[in-house]
């Protein structure tokens, strides 16, 4: 049993933890946007990345988290899914590299034609990625939580300090013949940065490896299982980077990279919630998994549920208020370098939508214990088609017309509908009695101070 008192430890170290990282890559934001004429493409690789790294581990560790977490058996279950994971990666790195060796685009301008021209940087950073993830499922079912911070803070500094020497010195300098441009020299900092993890949390790795420990059982049973939640990975990173490659399909102007730039800055200033939702479900996984489906257990997940979202409401009110704020500030001492590239400064107007999104995101993980507890993983692709088609569905529509207005608000409506559909299934499963009055009350004054303060803004303009 994990008491709340454990999880809220845990939670705080993973937090302090995620808020230094998410630091870290706000502060390259202003270096990206200012610095990467390219920074689209960027987007587009990394949303690429974002995508393969969900193939790469199909489901594996959450069944990983769940098996282990109900067996007396941790070495055997430990080892199988490591071995089984380092071949599943080597096949995939082999095939995407014969699939390059044989298919050859020439327009570098299409989706396709770039994503082959960074092909290289796009395997190696999934391969190091899928590794140090599954690391990291071992330290957080095990409670290193301090372990797993530092090994990546140390990762994410790597990548910060590398970035800005390779997008600045190696592309005039070729000291790497391969790093053709900024953008290049940007995805090499983050390989290096996945490379440098590795190496930290490379014990993990060579400990939990016994080969006469491989188990064809547990194998069959953490694949099975992984089929129940490989779909809904699959259609959760849909619904949340296909936007991207709509906007770049479906606007057909000059410009259609700078836009998904511009949307990318306006998802990031608003991503500062996500910062307390990921250390959040670091922790609470974890402590459900843990504690069962008692009746006091769900009591606990009632208390911790509501508390837990009258904060995410509260920060998301300030992010809505702050961040347009900060980001049209400038650097001072560094020759007034903006926080935000002017080319990408309209991002901030679509925060408010996308803050939205990350609370309905909050409401969902709140209530999914049932879904382990109850044994209802055939309902989880469920939830994420339901919203995946909402999604897609809405960009189609609204893209065309609205741009990345479009795309925001296909997202908060996908993360809504996804929400609603599983709060009603869960009063049949492990009823979440969440404080209704409370959360309608401050989310109706968050609208009108925000929608008074936009007010002003426009009076002001005019």
């Amino acid at each position: 049993m994990i008491s709340i008192k454990s999880l809220l430890k845990t939670s705080v170290i993973y937090g302090f933890g995620s808020i230094f990282m998410r630091a870290m890559t706000f502060l390259l934001l202003p270096f990206y946007t200012n610095e990467l004429e390219n920074y689209g493409e960027f987007i587009l690789v990394m949303t690429t990345i974002g995508f393969l790294r969900i193939f790469y581990s199909h489901g594996m560790g959450d069944s990983f988290l769940k098996i282990y977490s109900q067996s007396n058996n941790k070495e055997k279950i430990t080892t199988t899914y490591l071995l089984y994971i380092l071949f599943v990666i080597a096949c995939f790195s082999i095939f995407f590299s014969i699939i390059n060796l044989i298919i050859n685009i020439d327009d570098t301008g299409s989706l396709l034609g770039l994503l082959q021209n960074k092909l290289i940087f796009i395997i190696l950073i999934v391969l190091f990625d899928t590794i140090n993830y599954r690391m990291i499922d071992i330290l957080r079912i095990q409670n290193h939580a301090i372990y797993y911070m530092i090994g990546q803070i140390t990762g994410v500094i790597s990548t910060f300090v590398l970035t800005i020497y390779f997008v600045n010195m190696l592309p005039d300098n070729s000291i790497i013949p391969f790093i053709n441009n900024a953008v290049e020299g940007a995805l090499l900092a983050v390989l290096m940065g996945g490379i440098v993890t590795f190496i930290i949390f490379s014990p993990i790795l060579f400990q939990n490896i016994k080969i006469n420990h491989f188990s064809k059982l547990y194998l069959q049973k953490m694949i099975s299982l992984s089929m129940r939640f490989f779909p809904a990975a699959v259609f959760f990173i849909f619904m949340e980077l296909i936007d991207r490659y709509l906007l770049k399909l479906l606007l057909n102007v000059p410009n259609a990279n700078d836009l998904i730039g511009t949307y990318s800055v306006g998802c990031k200033l608003a991503s500062i919630p996500m910062l307390l939702i990921s250390a959040f479900n670091l922790g609470w996984q974890p402590f459900y998994l843990n504690n069962g489906n008692t009746k006091d257990a769900i009591q606990k997940y009632t208390k911790v549920g509501n508390a837990f979202i009258i904060i995410m409401l509260s920060m998301s009110w300030c992010v809505s208020m702050l961040m347009p704020i900060i980001a049209q500030l400038h650097i001072p001492f560094i020759n007034n370098y903006p926080l935000i590239g002017i080319k990408f400064i309209a991002g901030i107007e679509i925060i408010p939508i996308i803050l939205i999104s990350h609370v309905f995101y909050a409401m969902y993980i709140i209530n999914m214990p049932a879904i382990y507890l109850c044994d209802k993983q055939n309902w989880s692709p469920i939830f994420r088609i339901f919203g995946a088609m909402i999604n897609v569905i809405l960009n189609l529509i609204l893209i065309p017309i609205y741009g990345i207005y479009g795309a925001a608000i296909a997202t908060a409506a996908s993360y809504g509908s996804m929400f609603m559909l599983l709060y009603y299934k869960n009063k049949n499963w492990i009823p979440m009695k969440l404080a209704w009055k409370d959360i309608v009350s401050l989310s109706l004054i968050i609208i009108i101070s925000i929608m008074t303060t936009s007010n002003l803004k426009i009076t002001i303009m005019i």
